[in-house]
């Protein structure tokens, strides 16, 4: 039996449903909507200690944190698929799930937060736009890496689309001001191309909360 827990909201439970989906792997969802605090039950913090979602239980395999939870998944049902047999592709995949997890969420996230979570009057432009700026600057970097490829492990989707594809929705899905995104040819064709896959409209695609 295989079972997910966190809400369909958080990114990193997005990161493990969009794998899961895309594999089409079943399992049971428990606290889908995030409306009955699993992560705050006795039973959930001896799965996770640390009380952080996402959780994934595989048939006694126990996981967390959502880029470990795709790379196993790709491993484990997707060998050669999410997971690139080709080591010059694996080693993209990796590097561009870490860059997501590090060097672009250290500054989206806090976007993200100030956008959408924090009420106008109480918001600090300054460090909203400092961050953004930096956003641009890391965005523009996976641009140019992606100027003669499809997707980011190379012609393939693969694993390393995922974390990234995620953190793009949020980047594209933010407000046009104060956003004002440059110009990014080749990081919008491969945006696009993920808005095409089924699993990232269903589970990826939501209004942001």
């Amino acid at each position: 039996m295989r079972t997910l827990y966190g809400r369909i909201s958080s990114i990193n439970v997005q990161k493990a449903v969009w794998a899961l989906a895309e594999l089409g792997l079943e399992f049971e969802w428990v606290d889908k909507d995030g409306t009955v605090g699993s992560i705050d039950s006795p039973e959930y913090r001896k799965l996770n200690p640390a009380a952080q979602i996402p959780t994934i239980d595989d048939d006694g395999i126990i996981l967390r944190q959502s880029n470990a939870i795709v790379r196993y998944l790709a491993h484990t049902y997707g060998e050669g698929e999410l997971s690139p047999l080709d080591q010059q592709a694996y080693a993209e995949a990796e590097r561009w799930m870490e860059w997501q997890a590090t060097d672009l969420w250290n500054f989206l996230r806090p976007v993200f937060w100030g956008l959408i979570r924090i009420k106008p009057e109480d918001r600090d432009m300054a460090a909203i736009n400092k961050n953004i700026e930096i956003c641009h600057q890391e965005m523009a970097l996976v641009n140019d890496f992606l100027e003669d490829r499809l997707y980011i492990a190379g012609d393939a989707f693969s694993m390393g689309d995922i974390p990234t594809g995620c953190a793009a929705y949020r980047y594209y899905a933010l407000p046009a001001e104060p956003m004002s995104r440059p110009d990014l040819p080749h990081v919008k064709a491969w945006y696009d191309r993920l808005c095409e896959r089924p699993a990232f409209q269903e589970y990826i695609m939501l209004p942001l909360e």
